[in-house]
């Protein structure tokens, strides 16, 4: 058995019996696939998947009333556990997070969490101010700066909570910035300020960002909502503590991330581009006539 083959199987043995104690069964399907039932009843059935260095969990999201894809990247900044909402190209609905499995990762910890949170977006509203993240009881918050430099980055700037690390992209200079607070660790980038944006060019970048959160691994895109207005970001939202790899592997996913959506981003704040787009992608929500679909086809 060569190297990396041995690596897989210690990685999917461990990430088996991580599934084992998080969740009420587990059904193996695959050397690296399970379907899962969380303990939490109102949790959906998983499909996990040992992939790429990370374990990917997909569950299925069938509202009632489908929301708007801008509604949704605003709730996904409520969400822990890694946990996000995305969109497949057909505009079907789904809940996923990615958590990695480097030798440092806490796959047991981060599995039990992405589970909690799971459940947790079943019944979250609309409204984000009513969708507080919580988190497990606080922690020392780390040193930022230390952290980063144990994960192979450099702080371009920093105080005592907040630390900036640019990014490794080849379109363009983007910087992410940490934050560590309430017991969570964030690794944040903007890609876009919506008071920039046309109707339009809003309406292509939520389609656009929550069919991106299907691809991407560990990132997700949200909506942010401040005093100073609002922002669609890319971001990492750990609860601490938080490893040197874990941070490696989000500064990498906010890296790819960058340079896979900003450029579109940029044609988006152009009102007649955005229209083309959307007429290409699909308007505001085309996926009420699907939504039944969804389960079958995660």
């Amino acid at each position: 058995m060569i190297a990396s083959e041995s690596h897989t199987v210690a990685d999917a043995s461990r990430c088996q019996a991580a599934l084992q104690a998080a969740m009420e069964s587990v059904e193996p399907v695959a050397p690296d696939r399970w379907r899962g039932r969380p303990k939490d009843s109102s949790a959906p059935p998983l499909l996990v998947q040992l992939r790429d260095g990370f374990l990917l969990l997909a569950g299925t999201f069938s509202p009632g009333t489908p929301p708007s894809r801008w509604d949704l990247l605003k709730v996904n900044a409520s969400l822990t556990g890694l946990v996000k909402f995305s969109s497949n190209l057909d505009g079907d609905l789904s809940l996923r997070a990615e958590i990695p499995v480097e030798a440092e990762s806490n796959v047991s910890l981060r599995l039990d969490q992405a589970c909690r949170a799971f459940a947790a977006a079943q019944h979250l509203t609309l409204d984000p101010n009513e969708n507080p993240v919580t988190v497990t009881p606080e922690v020392a918050p780390p040193d930022l700066a230390k952290l980063v430099e144990a994960a192979g980055w450099q702080c371009s700037s920093r105080r005592a909570d907040r630390c900036a690390v640019l990014l490794d992209t080849r379109r363009g200079a983007h910087t992410a910035s940490l934050t560590a607070q309430a017991g969570t660790v964030r690794v944040s980038t903007e890609l876009a300020s919506w008071d920039s944006l046309p109707t339009p060019g809003r309406e292509g970048l939520s389609a656009l960002l929550l069919t991106a959160n299907a691809r991407l691994r560990l990132a997700r895109a949200i909506v942010a909502e401040d005093e100073s207005g609002g922002a669609a970001q890319l971001e990492v939202l750990f609860e601490a503590p938080v490893s040197a790899a874990e941070l490696r592997s989000a500064l990498e996913a906010l890296s790819v991330g960058a340079d896979l959506c900003a450029p579109v981003v940029d044609i988006l704040q152009h009102e007649e581009a955005a229209k083309l787009f959307l007429a290409i992608r699909g308007g505001p929500r085309n996926s009420e006539d699907s939504q039944q679909t969804t389960e079958r086809k995660l």
